[in-house]
């Protein structure tokens, strides 16, 4: 039998949850930045939004592979749990890491279509092409929502309100939340702290995207 499991075995199940909940959020994150977008015409909540399905997409592929790696749905043959591992694993990292670079260029303002060109040409085949994809994703990741958090953080300073302080709470979050996952490799319990971790960053996301959209 060919078995791909990750974190501790007590935990199969919860992560599928909380994946599924991270779609959710996400998804209702994409809704409330659409209508923030709808109001104010403002281009960034406009890649907001796309980002947001993206990871919503990205989401729904892990939860349903996680499920079908541990068997919550139906047994999964032998013969086919690698290839559908490596193709649930691969569309969550791919849409995930797009996602990402969008929220990198609209934090950092990027608007030279060569320089955002050169990010996607560069980042994602080098990706694609490491030894261990999934170890690469998620130090890229934690490179790039860093930058996005210390994007927040200095929106922060210059308004000083609340809404600004729970994105970049949430995306400090979602960035220890990447290191937690490249830690899972030495103690699996981080990748319990990682899901854990990475729920409560979209949880304050959602919350702050709400506020902004009552404002």
């Amino acid at each position: 039998m060919v078995s791909v499991h990750l974190g501790p075995s007590w935990f199969f199940g919860a992560d599928a949850c909380l994946e599924a909940l991270a779609a959710f959020i996400a998804f209702f994150v994409a809704l409330a930045s659409f209508r923030v977008y709808r109001v104010t015409r403002e281009r960034k909540y406009g890649y907001f939004t796309v980002s947001m399905v993206l990871l919503t997409l990205s989401f729904i592929s892990r939860a349903v592979t996680d499920a079908l790696m541990e068997e919550i749905l139906f047994k999964v043959p032998a013969r086919l749990v690698g290839s559908i591992f490596y193709a649930g694993y691969v569309a969550h990292i791919l849409l995930a890491l797009i996602a990402y670079l969008l929220l990198f260029m609209i934090t950092h303002k990027l608007a030279d279509k060569r320089v955002i060109a050169l990010l996607f040409l560069i980042l994602i085949p080098s990706l694609l092409l490491s030894g261990s994809y999934y170890m690469s994703f998620y130090g890229i990741s934690a490179l790039l929502l860093g930058f996005v958090a210390l994007a927040y953080w200095q929106n922060y300073r210059k308004v000083c309100k609340l809404a600004a302080c729970l994105v970049f709470a949430a995306f400090s979050l979602l960035t220890v939340a990447q290191l937690l996952f490249l830690l899972e490799a030495h103690l699996k319990l981080f990748y319990v702290a990682a899901e854990l971790t990475q729920a409560a960053g979209y949880l304050l996301l959602l919350f702050a995207l709400i506020k902004t959209m009552f404002k």
